[in-house]
């Protein structure tokens, strides 16, 4: 159901029966995981500030639920560090600032965590991409580390089927609009 969602509404509907399956399995944190995963993407369809403020402030609660199942998780903590970069773009001018330094400090964490997880790096990747020069981004310092990202995802082998396998396309298109 999620890998084959295409709208907001397809992803908000897989985000709820991810959250049935977590109801149901409370000591697996994957649900949890891929219901907050699945609101995210949800609300990148979301308009309306206040509404996608409240998908996200959702995303993050079944966040810290899957965090508390699976501590010191990499996996969970840069989905927190994706939840608080997207809460900057719905108010970029009051919430940049603080905001970016929250997303950083949590992506510094889960590269800690596991050193050769490869989402990280691509959110890092991503924040420095669209971040503007004069604020310490651009594409130049982004490329570097997204040519990271992208060599952690092609040595990255999931522990099974069911584990976090996304973002390398991500990361190689974003490369590739680096280097024009």
């Amino acid at each position: 159901m999620l890998k084959d969602a295409k709208t907001g509404e397809d992803y908000t509907n897989a985000a709820n029966a991810f959250e049935r399956i977590a109801k149901a399995e409370t000591k697996e944190w994957l649900p949890s995981y891929y219901e907050a995963f699945a609101l995210i993407l949800s609300a990148n369809d979301v308009s309306d500030a206040a509404k996608k403020d409240a998908v996200l402030d959702k995303a993050m609660e079944v966040a810290k639920a899957a965090e508390a199942i699976s501590p010191d998780n990499s996996e969970i903590v840069t989905l927190q560090s994706w939840i608080t970069s997207m809460k900057i773009s719905v108010d970029p001018m009051n919430r940049g600032q603080k905001l970016g330094m929250e997303a950083s400090v949590l992506t510094s964490r889960a590269i800690e965590l596991d050193p050769e997880n490869p989402r990280p790096y691509l959110l890092q990747g991503t924040g420095l991409f669209y971040t503007p020069e004069q604020f310490g981004g651009g594409k130049d310092k982004a490329q570097k580390v997204l040519e990271k990202a992208v060599e952690k995802f092609n040595s990255f082998k999931p522990k099974n089927k069911l584990m976090p396998n996304w973002g390398k396309e991500r990361a190689m298109s974003l490369l590739e609009e680096c280097k024009k």
